[in-house]
């Protein structure tokens, strides 16, 4: 029989090394625990990637296929996924492996290469549709496609040069059978103008219109086209401008031209019926001739690009004007009459008086019907 000594000391040594080995265990499980809590993945989205495709380039064509794809990058380490997601830092490709894929359209499997172990990539799509063909060149007349606005517009076209004539197409051996004619596509222009000037890339049209792949970048013709551009006649309407003298009623206007030619697109010209032609009138007391540049703007041109215009002041006191003619007269009316005063009639004339004025009265009006029927204008002073 033990002593109870004894077995109190192999009692509390099991206890402690029970105790032990329990709290070993929470600790190490605690810690596993808090290591798989730390761990964090990041995530990158990239858009229109390059596929690269991989073949046979001096005997094959390739086409058909999608260019760019998205890639879906992650990692736990977040200072290597940055490297890989930076264009100017990254190290892996999309690569499509047509080394060994048959003559005819293949669906390719995508895959990436040179990228670190340290991330994981997903591509979307994973695959492309592509078509190989055998590689030929061919040489093909150029004729230049212009914009349909050129005719919708009214231009008339004048002479189209096309340098060089020809070029030459490499593409596919059955794209090739497929061309029917290859053009120069001209981009739409500003208004008014009368000569195109353009340099562009080719395409290759099969007989329903549609665009073929050919080798890019594609070969390059400059275009020069003349142009006529519509035109019509319009009227010239004068506003005043400008604080005249003392002492002047109004003023009139004779114009070198009556009408002007002006250019430009048909929508343009079926909005326009007159132009407006401002004339500064300050401190003119005598009969002046200025020239005055005719308003326009980049939408049309005008023919001739200035007029001559003679500035007649009418005195209130006299009524008097002083007028030169010469060349072309428009007349657009712009009259302002001042009626007479009426006398008392204490004030009462005798007969020859009477008819004295009336002799006066008739030589006005018949100088001022002369002065209309010669075409100038009048406007009022104020």
């Amino acid at each position: 029989m033990k002593k109870p000594s004894q077995s109190n000391w192999v009692s509390g040594l099991l206890a402690l090394l029970f105790t032990l080995v329990l709290f070993f265990n929470v600790n190490s499980s605690g810690n596993i625990s808090n290591m798989s809590g730390t761990t964090q993945v990041y995530d990158e989205m990239l858009y229109n990637i390059p596929v690269q495709v991989e073949y046979d380039q001096s005997k094959y064509f390739v086409s058909g296929y999608e260019e760019t794809v998205n890639v879906h990058l992650s990692s736990a380490n977040r200072i290597q996924l940055n490297l890989e997601a930076n264009e100017d830092t990254r190290n892996f490709q999309v690569v499509a492996d047509l080394t060994k894929t048959p003559l005819g359209t293949s669906e390719i499997q995508l895959r990436v290469k040179g990228l670190s172990t340290a991330v994981t990539a997903e591509i979307e799509p994973k695959t492309i549709t592509v078509t190989v063909e055998k590689k030929v060149t061919k040489v093909f007349n150029v004729e230049a496609q212009l914009p349909e606005s050129i005719e919708a517009e009214g231009y008339k076209v004048e002479k189209i040069a096309v340098n060089p004539k020809t070029v030459k197409i490499t593409t596919g051996e059955e794209t090739a059978k497929a061309i029917t004619r290859v053009i120069a596509p001209l981009s739409n222009v500003k208004q008014s103008v009368d000569t195109i000037k353009q340099t562009v890339n080719v395409q290759a049209i099969d007989s329903k219109g549609q665009v073929l792949s050919i080798e890019n970048p594609a070969p390059q013709v400059k275009v020069v086209v003349d142009l006529t551009l519509p035109s019509k006649e319009v009227g010239l309407t004068i506003s005043p401008t400008g604080s005249p003298p003392s002492g002047v009623e109004h003023y009139t206007f004779n114009l070198s031209e009556q009408k002007v030619e002006i250019r430009g697109t048909k929508s343009v010209l079926d909005a326009i019926d007159t132009i407006e032609l401002p004339i500064d009138v300050s401190n003119i007391k005598s009969s002046t001739k200025k020239k005055i540049k005719i308003p326009t703007n980049a939408e049309y041109i005008v023919l001739p690009e200035e007029v001559e215009v003679t500035i007649n002041p009418i005195f209130a006191e006299t009524n008097n004007s002083f007028s030169e003619t010469g060349g072309q007269s428009t007349t657009t009316s712009y009259s302002s009459q001042v009626s007479p005063n009426p006398l008392p009639s204490s004030e009462k004339t005798t007969s020859s008086s009477s008819s004295s004025s009336s002799s006066s009265s008739s030589s006005v009006e018949s100088t001022d019907e002369e002065g209309t029927s010669n075409g100038s204008s009048s406007v009022p002073a104020n």
